[in-house]
């Protein structure tokens, strides 16, 4: 998603985002010199700083010369501005959509399309941890993940994370999980797995190709599979460090055996 489709999804029209783009990279500057920069039809740059200058977006000043020059809100201002009318804004409207009766959807399980609303859900999710955090994933999710997962630590959120591949840094209880290499190579992709108080829980894979599938969820069942799933990763992972020369022995390397579930006597 490039900038101005970025702008855009935050409430701002083509025109809107491309004149703000173009005036951030010569302010200050007249309307004209706008449309120039932005390549907008100068019939339409007049209305677009108008609106822009109304929502604080634009500043209009008179020069030494008495022409109209315009000035940009800087970018972090212009952030911090809306994630503050954003955030009022929806919790002014949330206790009155929940005043309006709806059944029950604890037992949908919601998909995921892509790496930016996998991304959007677990930091939300994480957020909103009160007592607990399972979460099993590989360095590339870690790297969006690391910040939000320490603010839970802070607030004294019990975090295990399994980190496929040597963790160069820990956060709660983290566990190396020793056969990231094979298990790539076996489902051609990464996975995440999320569960946060026992009650919500996001799943996705990243795919070779860039191809990515996830899900979110309060539903019970797929909440446990979950969460069992993590948890017997730590195991495995507390049985391999501590027992390790014995357990390659026994079952091979990449503990070969041990994953062979269809054999019962490996």
């Amino acid at each position: 998603m490039n900038t101005i489709e970025q702008l855009r999804s935050l409430g701002f029209t083509t025109n809107e985002a491309k004149a703000y783009v173009a005036l951030l990279g010569c302010e200050p500057a007249s309307a004209y010199e706008i449309a120039k920069q932005a390549g907008l039809p100068t019939s339409k740059i007049y209305e677009t700083a108008a609106r822009l200058t109304s929502r604080g977006v634009f500043q209009a000043s008179e020069d030494d010369s008495g022409n109209l020059l315009y000035y940009a809100l800087n970018p972090r201002d212009l952030m911090e501005s809306i994630r503050s009318k954003t955030i009022l804004e929806t919790e002014q409207l949330l206790p009155e959509l929940q005043k309006i009766p709806a059944s029950s959807q604890s037992n949908l399980i919601w998909p995921l399309l892509d790496a930016t609303q996998v991304q959007s859900r677990a930091i939300e999710l994480i957020h909103q941890a009160k007592r607990s955090i399972l979460i099993s994933l590989w360095p590339e999710e870690l790297t969006w993940a690391e910040q939000s997962l320490r603010g839970a630590e802070a607030r004294d959120v019990s975090i295990a994370l399994v980190h496929f591949g040597k963790p160069g840094s820990t956060i709660g209880a983290t566990y190396h999980h020793p056969v990231e290499r094979t298990l790539y190579a076996e489902k051609s992709g990464r996975g995440l797995t999320l569960v946060v108080d026992g009650s919500e829980v996001v799943i996705a894979t990243f795919k070779m190709g860039g191809v990515v599938e996830g899900a979110w969820s309060r539903n019970e069942s797929f909440v446990t599979v979950a969460e069992d799933y993590v948890k017997h990763d730590v195991y495995i992972t507390k049985v391999t460090r501590f027992l390790g020369p014995e357990v390659v022995e026994r079952f091979g390397e990449d503990y070969r055996k041990l994953r062979d579930v269809f054999d019962a006597d490996a």
